[in-house]
């Protein structure tokens, strides 16, 4: 009899309120589409500009970010003649869509066709100005010089950049005539 009236009262007990239901379910947005193994070409004029190849995609609808890459993603960057120019890797990123802004996130890495490599913690991409940027810390390689810091500027390709709060090794050769 103690036994029918525990599990009695552990069956009243366990009621749904439907109001409460209804709040932990739209407390935390859900994704609309989610995508396993995904590729995304922008282009401009017809030609190729960005692709972004990831492990994981979520789309979100009327929040920012409305795109969240996690597991992983490379992001290649072209030139106006499509050929490559730089390689972004990240484990994961986020999208604002009405911004134009990416923001990468953990283990970090920019390298170009010149071989320089930038690692870093946090990325910034932002496409209406066309500009890469991080207040964070930095690592730059080169063939010659490693170069670290804690700030950076650069343009997609990695061509010319700048670091602030600047340290590391350096090569000053001279060239001789």
């Amino acid at each position: 009899m103690r036994l029918f009236l525990f599990f009695l009262v552990v069956m009243i007990s366990c009621t749904n309120d439907p109001k409460l239901v209804q709040e932990f379910v739209s407390y935390k947005q859900q994704a609309i589409e989610q995508i396993k193994g995904a590729e995304l070409l922008h282009t401009e004029n017809g030609k190729l500009k960005v692709r972004v190849v990831a492990s994981s995609v979520e789309r979100f609808q009327d929040i920012q970010p409305a795109l969240i890459f996690s597991d992983y993603l490379e992001v290649y960057f072209y030139n106006d003649s499509s050929q490559l120019q730089s390689t972004l890797m990240a484990d994961y990123a986020s999208i604002d869509e009405d911004k134009k802004i990416m923001l990468a996130q953990n283990n970090v890495i920019l390298i170009n066709n010149d071989n320089k490599k930038l690692e870093t913690d946090e990325l910034v991409w932002d496409e209406n100005k066309n500009k890469i940027y991080t207040d964070k810390k930095v690592k730059i390689t080169t063939g010659k010089e490693v170069v670290y810091g804690e700030g950076f500027t650069s343009t997609p390709d990695f061509n010319q950049y700048s670091i602030t709060k600047i340290h590391g090794t350096f090569d000053f050769a001279t060239q001789t005539h």
